[in-house]
């Protein structure tokens, strides 16, 4: 069943698949409507219960988000803190009750206090400035300490456009195949918990037997403590993409996504 829900979610591509307009239905409210959700699902093939059913997974999504301007944050980080109560009533002096939600982990459990507002994630300190950030909307950058030990690899300044991406030019010029039994040799590991090899996991793919293949970045960030994948993704864009491409030259995948919730 997963499968074919699948197959039908995305059959009208990537720029028109139906967890995409899922969200953009939910825009206006916070949730989508039920009458516009019953004639997506019906648009997609794959039933009302179905479609239902991914929207009240997702934070953005949920109805009981409906109509909320504010959230606040009840991931596992920062209601051990226990600073969230104070931020709900800190919220409370500018949103009325039935305006303020929850989302579940905003990815800031290096100083807790987190909430969401206007699309922007807080956190830290910016309790302190709800007046300026409610009359402003005006996404505050987070600032968190980053540092290497002897040699600067992933925190590398970025040169330039071409430079960056010279040696991937000439990797383009090398067969695939020599270029994963390298990644192999480097014993290159995923950065979650299990430490996956990365050369095992492209391998897996090449050997599939497919006419498109994906090569999806999941950059989520919705771990309990975590907050390395948005390192990269702020400050350290080019090599997430970097990466993707690599992946997608040894694997032979032709389309490449990068996955991040609201």
């Amino acid at each position: 069943m997963s499968k074919n829900l699948s197959e039908l979610s995305g059959r009208k591509g990537l720029d028109d698949n139906l967890f995409d307009r899922m969200g953009k239905l939910a825009e206006r409210d916070g949730a989508p409507d039920n009458t516009e959700l019953d004639k997506l699902a019906k648009e997609f093939l794959i039933g009302s219960a179905n479609a239902y059913g991914t929207t009240t997974f997702y934070d953005f999504l949920k109805p009981e988000n409906k109509g909320k301007k504010a959230y606040v944050c009840n991931g596992t980080a920062c209601v051990c803190a226990g600073t969230q109560d104070k931020v709900k009533e800190e919220l409370s002096n500018h949103f009325k009750e039935d305006e303020i939600g929850h989302m579940t982990c905003l990815g800031r459990c290096h100083e807790n206090s987190a909430f969401n507002y206007g699309g922007q994630n807080y956190s830290g300190s910016a309790l302190r400035e709800l007046d300026t950030i409610i009359s402003e909307k005006d996404g505050a950058q987070d600032s968190y300490n980053v540092e290497s030990f002897e040699h600067t690899i992933l925190t590398e300044k970025f040169s330039s456009i071409d430079e960056y991406y010279a040696s991937f030019k000439e990797t383009l010029k090398r067969d695939s195949a020599e270029v994963l039994e390298e990644i192999k040799l480097s014993n290159v590991r995923g950065r979650g918990g299990a430490g996956f090899p990365m050369g095992l996991k492209l391998g897996f793919c090449r050997s599939v037997e497919s006419e498109t293949k994906f090569i999806i970045c999941n950059a989520d960030e919705g771990d309990p403590g975590a907050y390395s994948d948005r390192y990269l993704l702020e400050q350290q864009p080019h090599s997430v993409l970097y990466g993707m491409l690599i992946a997608g030259y040894v694997t032979h995948a032709n389309h490449g996504i990068l996955y991040i919730r609201a």
